[in-house]
């Protein structure tokens, strides 16, 4: 007869896998990107082609499109231009990655639309907050335009430029 107690076992909830689209001319940031998600255990598609990455999200299947903004052809506000024009992918959310100094040197209501911004370099923790973010805003009904006329948490109250 056995006197051991039965194991333990953790009842885990299911949580579908979710896929990220990662389009950027530089395959070495592709790399590292997809190597932070996968790890977090997203399914991560990448291409360095933009036409290529519509084609992808017209597809279907995508959760969350990560966009360099500074790509040659087409670049990521072209994109996002003709995504939010074609019904199979205008509701595909999207997070913009770009360079720091076009952050600053663009107002805020360019970005309307896009669900965040993140600046390269970029710190591991805030890409995959981000995308956590995001998937936790479109799977409560949050849309685009509601994130873009959000207050700008970004700046703390009482800086110029910020939100009362």
């Amino acid at each position: 007869m056995n006197t051991r107690a039965p194991e333990e076992t953790a009842i885990v909830p299911f949580r579908p896998q979710k896929t990220i689209l990662v389009v950027d001319d530089t395959v070495k940031i592709l790399n590292i990107i997809k190597f932070f998600l996968e790890e977090e255990g997203y399914t991560v598609k990448t291409t360095t082609q933009p036409e290529m990455g519509i084609e992808m999200a017209k597809r279907g299947g995508v959760d969350v499109m990560i966009l360099d903004v500074m790509m040659p052809g087409l670049n990521g506000y072209q994109v996002y231009e003709i995504m939010k024009q074609d019904p199979k992918t205008a509701s595909v959310p999207v997070i913009l990655l770009t360079a720091r100094a076009v952050i600053e040197n663009t107002p805020r209501p360019f970005f309307y639309g896009v669900y965040g911004v993140l600046a390269k370099p970029f710190q591991r923790w805030k890409l995959v907050q981000m995308v956590k973010d995001v998937i936790e805003l479109t799977s409560k009904g949050v849309t685009q335009q509601e994130v873009s006329e959000a207050p700008d948490s970004a700046q703390p109250p009482g800086s110029p430029g910020a939100k009362a």
